[in-house]
């Protein structure tokens, strides 16, 4: 039983086979372990991209809302806290932020 094993180990065709095999998982440039850790990093980066896509669109729809010096001036109060001279503004905090 031992002396097929043997046999079949010790022919120079499956040790060829075995060696290649061995080659293109683990230690060729682009070997298969490699490629397994780039196509993580290419997930990750395509979830950004959509991330950051998504809030351009954001960015971009707050933009063209802000069509006159009325939103401006409200947009700036409310999201960015300026405040007019002489002005106070008072930050109120609810438990849902």
């Amino acid at each position: 039983m031992k002396s097929e094993y043997l046999k079949y180990l010790t022919n120079r065709f499956v040790v060829t086979i075995i060696v290649f095999l061995a080659w293109v998982i683990f230690i060729d440039d682009n070997s298969l372990l490699y490629q397994h850790i780039l196509n993580k990093q290419i997930k990750t980066l395509e979830d950004k991209k959509a991330f950051y896509t998504e809030a351009i669109k954001e960015q971009k729809q707050t933009l063209k809302d802000l069509d006159n010096d009325k939103k401006i001036k409200k947009y700036a109060r409310e999201k960015l806290l300026m405040k007019k001279q002489g002005e106070d503004i008072y930050i109120i905090e609810t438990e849902n932020q």
